[in-house]
């Protein structure tokens, strides 16, 4: 069980606040075999509705169906991230009082960001690898394998405190329950943790570099905190993604035509 060190009562933000220009494609899988081969770097914007069992397929086919499942889901949330980036981008450029300016848009993002000042809303909003959404996905949910990726679609190990929408941690060494949190859809698990690293104090230095543009095993030392393996973790989210060949996702998008 990997604990992730993060503001645990930290709540979903509500997206219809800030809305998208994505045109989404909704599967109502019902097999593994419902799951559309990706081919290419532009990705439609699927979302599948229901959580798939991969635990029958052999390993090469698991990864290579986790992959096409969860990959439109972490480019729909990506994107969703750089519009709003955008959208501040062209704020910057037109004028320095951010408060004249589509309020209510930026008091949306200031709520998401959690935060007060532009610098921080650049670090909260900059671009997350893609490469290592996907490794920290398939670590901790075992390649879509976990008893919590099937109950709740949690995909990041993401703990909470509250039984009424989390799925009970046996074993655990803490004195009071912990749960790890249940989520309605695979787009609210992969929103959670980019909100996460978008604001927890673990991730201050992450947020400074990746705004620096170092790519994803630059990053990587600084997501020490995201587990209580510490550098074992980061040893394995690098060996996942250099054994898989995940880089080449960092440079795949969206179609959205």
């Amino acid at each position: 069980m990997r604990f992730v060190f993060l503001l645990i009562s930290l709540p979903l933000f509500p997206q219809s606040l800030i809305p998208s220009n994505i045109n989404p494609i909704y599967i109502d899988n019902y097999t593994v075999n419902d799951i559309i081969s990706l081919d290419g770097n532009t990705i439609p914007p699927y979302i599948y509705q229901n959580i798939p069992y991969f635990s029958n397929l052999n390993p090469l086919e698991k990864k290579k169906k986790f992959i096409d499942f969860v990959l439109p889901a972490i480019l729909i949330e990506k994107e969703k991230i750089k519009e709003r980036n955008v959208f501040l981008q062209k704020v910057i450029s037109s004028s320095n009082n951010l408060s004249s300016i589509n309020q209510d848009k930026i008091d949306s993002l200031y709520r998401y960001c959690n935060c007060d000042t532009k610098q921080e809303l650049l670090l909260c909003l900059a671009e997350q690898p893609t490469s290592i959404m996907i490794a920290q996905a398939a670590i901790e949910s075992g390649w879509g394998t976990s008893r919590f990726f099937l109950e709740g679609f949690n995909l990041f190990g993401i703990h909470t405190y509250q039984k009424n929408i989390g799925i009970e941690a046996h074993g655990s060494m803490s004195s009071e329950p912990i749960y790890v949190r249940k989520y309605d859809d695979i787009l609210a698990s992969i929103s959670h943790y980019l909100r996460i690293l978008a604001i927890g104090d673990s991730y201050k230095e992450f947020r400074q570099y990746r705004l620096e543009g170092f790519v994803n095993l630059e990053l990587l030392p600084y997501l020490v905190k995201y587990s209580e393996r510490r550098e074992l973790y980061v040893a394995d989210v690098k060996e996942i993604i250099e054994y898989n060949n995940l880089s080449i996702y960092d440079s795949f998008e969206l179609n959205n035509e």
